[in-house]
């Protein structure tokens, strides 16, 4: 809402028809979109583990189930294998990407920096979920 309330509308009204001609325009899906966007501009993302272990104590349990959750998938679809380091090797460097869904759900994802692998060398196989639509 990028306009001023017309003359006599007070905001409070003037935020409510809004909502409602995103709702015609838009749908559900768009206000819920849009509330939240809105929620992860009040909240705090944290960008590494770090940022979560130094945020207030009930956000930073939910982040923290949030990526425990996100460690128990990975477990459960052997993602990966705990495997000996040699000494020549470098392990892959991760980071954890972290998002407030429309619902309110903390979701943490764990991502590997696969940049600074080598096929053959670092790995043999790859993964990557793609959906192939049907056209008519």
């Amino acid at each position: 809402m990028d306009t001023l309330p017309p003359a006599g509308e007070s905001a409070t009204t003037a935020i409510t028809n809004h909502m409602v001609r995103l709702a015609r325009e838009g749908g559900a899906e768009r206000i819920g979109f849009l509330l939240a966007l809105r929620a992860t501009e009040t909240h705090i993302l944290p960008k590494t583990f770090k940022d979560v272990t130094k945020l207030p104590a009930d956000s930073k349990k939910r982040w923290l189930e949030s990526c425990l959750e996100e460690l128990k998938l990975l477990k459960d679809k052997d993602v990966y294998e705990i495997v000996d380091l040699s000494k020549r090797k470098k392990a892959v460097k991760n980071c954890w990407v972290s998002n407030i869904k429309p619902d309110g759900h903390y979701q943490s994802r764990l991502v590997a920096k696969g940049f600074s692998q080598v096929e053959g060398i670092d790995f043999d196989e790859l993964f990557s979920p793609v959906v192939h639509y049907e056209t008519a």
